[in-house]
């Protein structure tokens, strides 16, 4: 259908009663035009106030003070999340965002077109609202969207202006899920916990090549879920594949070309880190569906691929309601389980060399030397449609893999994590009393900072080691029991080697460094009684210099040397703080069955002993 046609169909068909006042700027603009957050929320308080479907609130302020806007659609006119859980009839609890990237507006308008159709057609409403409740953000990123302005997206076909990609405090927050740096990202994190919706959608516009496609998408079935909802996921994707082209708007998993920008060079895909919106819906057992409308299809179209696909998500999750709770409970006791525990866990992903034949819709293309800057670029060719059989990496296998414990444990002065474990919904018991305690955790060496700020932060690599050791860990501390549903969020924060891990991160960084010193005057007395004591020690030192030309140039690194084997080093420079707990038993004894946590067992059932009982 083209553009202009389905907005004068679209309009047509709610010119009915009160429609008028439902306009929205982008139809009123012929598709040229997105509203500005104050139109936006004007509308939205409008359209929920006319009709018993829908509930306008919000769920949070943005640092420059903006409220985070949210609409809530149910049929029968419980607009809680408590509302919710009370109803208990097994419908689900289907999450929608937009503008998270606020330049990238098609499910913003996209949303509002389905909230239109709601609030006019009585019968619509019933039947998308069956068996499923929608929260729907039409706004994330409030601030971004407000730095507004035709000039934002360089690649972008349309609207006329656009909102701006990252908030005001210059962070992405599809880089924030994990982390939860922003103000934004940690009052979504509360409504997701309230809500635990069971669906989520994440709509945005792509950059990339050209080619027939209005959308493509990202969804998480290469293995990184548990395998039932993997199944019940990759059945959505097949149905969703089938109506999107019988309704004449065909789409493709959300791709990258082996040799950028040219299609015919292969397609690879990926399984998304937590710090993406549909990689962490993944790590707490919910399929997140990524929607990429394509950013040089014309605005109308965008908006209404991201509609129609919206659209037969919610006729589907009416359908299948049952099924996806059903997955969604298997996949919670599981990841709860010890046989979960059991398996390696993979904190990272990575492609195999395995590959099949796909049939991509492209359009002509050249690549073309430039003569002003010396480069090859692509030239695509939009009207020449082609069709082509190219070659789909797609297959995934484990990358990084950790042995889980049966908990781990913080110490009580390690705030900033024990927050993130709070805000992500991580049961927790929080210590009456220091323990002692054999754990199991990491010496770090040779870290190396990124040198560029990324998100506001550098993060760090390195190298480290297993140890065990025997440590007292004081009254506060968390232990995080394993024994839940968030098992692979707390692994996910808690091990050094995942992608997004506090370690990573640098939420860690002090325990990298060394804080007392010593005077060359103290340690050159000191190397020649160490020397005269175990002459071995020149033998140790002339190997060290042999095999590291810097080390042996550097008088203080050999000072150092030396010092490092000294009883006045402290020991307990790169270690990790948290602690593993391997042994069930000892578990158990410490921290349920003794007087480290108030009324044994019961504590962990209590508000004041624990995090997110």
């Amino acid at each position: 259908m083209r553009p202009i046609l389905f907005l004068l169909l679209l309009v047509l068909s709610s010119s009915g009663a009160g429609a008028a006042s439902f306009e929205t700027t982008f139809e009123a603009s012929a598709g040229r035009k997105t509203p500005t957050y104050v139109q936006t929320v004007d509308w939205l308080v409008q359209v929920a106030a006319a009709s018993p479907h829908l509930s306008y609130g919000s769920f949070g302020t943005s640092p420059q003070g903006r409220a985070l806007p949210l609409v809530v659609a149910d049929n029968h006119g419980r607009f809680s999340a408590e509302e919710h859980r009370e109803r208990g009839d097994g419908a689900v609890v289907l999450l929608v965002q937009a503008c998270i990237h606020a330049g990238e507006s098609s499910g913003k308008d996209a949303g509002m077109l389905l909230l239109q159709e709601m609030a006019t057609d009585p019968d619509a409403a019933a039947a998308l609202l069956e068996n499923v409740t929608l929260v729907f953000i039409p706004i994330f990123n409030v601030d971004g969207h407000e730095r507004f302005g035709p000039y934002n997206r360089i690649n972008q076909n349309g609207p006329e202006e656009m909102g701006w990609r990252v908030t005001s405090q210059n962070l992405n927050l599809n880089r924030d899920y994990l982390k939860a740096d922003t103000p934004e990202m940690r009052a979504w994190l509360a409504l997701f916990n309230a809500w635990q919706p069971d669906f989520f959608i994440d709509i945005h516009s792509t950059d990339g090549a050209d080619y027939q496609y209005p959308l493509t998408y990202g969804l998480e079935v290469h293995g990184s879920m548990d395998p039932q909802l993997t199944e019940w996921t990759a059945g959505y994707r097949d149905r969703m594949e089938a109506a999107m082209e019988e309704a004449g708007l065909p789409m493709a998993p959300y791709v990258s070309f082996k040799d950028w920008h040219d299609p015919r060079s292969g397609l690879t895909t990926w399984v998304a880190g937590p710090r993406f919106s549909q990689g962490y819906t993944a790590i707490r057992n919910r399929p997140g569906l990524l929607i990429e409308t394509h950013m040089l299809k014309d605005y109308p179209t965008r908006v209404e691929a991201a509609r129609r696909l919206w659209r037969e998500t919610m006729r589907d999750l009416n359908r299948e309601a049952r099924s996806l709770r059903r997955s969604i409970r298997a996949a919670e006791e599981r990841t709860a389980s010890a046989a979960f525990r059991a398996e390696p866990f993979a904190l990272t992903w990575e492609g195999t060399d395995s590959h099949r034949p796909f049939a991509f819709r492209g359009v002509a293309y050249e690549k073309v030397k430039s003569e002003i800057t010396g480069g090859d670029w692509f030239r695509f060719h939009g009207d020449r449609p082609e069709n082509w059989t190219v070659e789909m990496y797609d297959e995934m296998k484990p990358g990084r893999t950790v042995a889980l414990p049966e908990g781990y444990i913080v110490p009580a002065q390690w705030t900033d994590i024990i927050d993130r474990l709070r805000w992500h919904g991580v049961r927790g018991t929080v210590l009456e009393e220091p323990v002692k305690v054999k754990v199991r955790t990491h010496r770090f060496r040779n870290a190396r900072w990124r040198e560029r700020p990324y998100e506001g932060h550098h993060p760090v690599n390195f190298e480290m080691e297993d140890l065990e050791e025997t440590r007292t860990f004081p009254a506060g501390s968390v232990l995080v029991d394993m024994n839940q549903p968030a098992a692979r969020v707390a692994a996910h924060l808690l091990e050094p080697e995942g992608p997004d891990s506090m370690v990573r991160w640098g939420y860690l960084d002090a325990i990298f460094e060394r804080v007392e010193y010593v005077e060359s005057y103290v340690i050159e007395d000191m190397i020649r009684e160490m020397v005269a004591a175990d002459p071995g020690l020149l033998d140790e030192l002339e190997e060290k210099k042999a095999a590291d030309p810097d080390f042996a140039a550097d008088p203080w690194a050999i000072r150092y040397w030396f010092y490092e084997k000294t009883p006045y080093f402290d020991p307990r420079v790169g270690i990790d703080p948290v602690g593993r707990i391997f042994d069930r038993q000892a578990l158990d004894r410490h921290f349920y069955m003794g007087k480290s946590v108030k009324n044994g067992e019961k504590s962990r059932k209590t508000d004041k002993n624990s995090i997110n009982p």
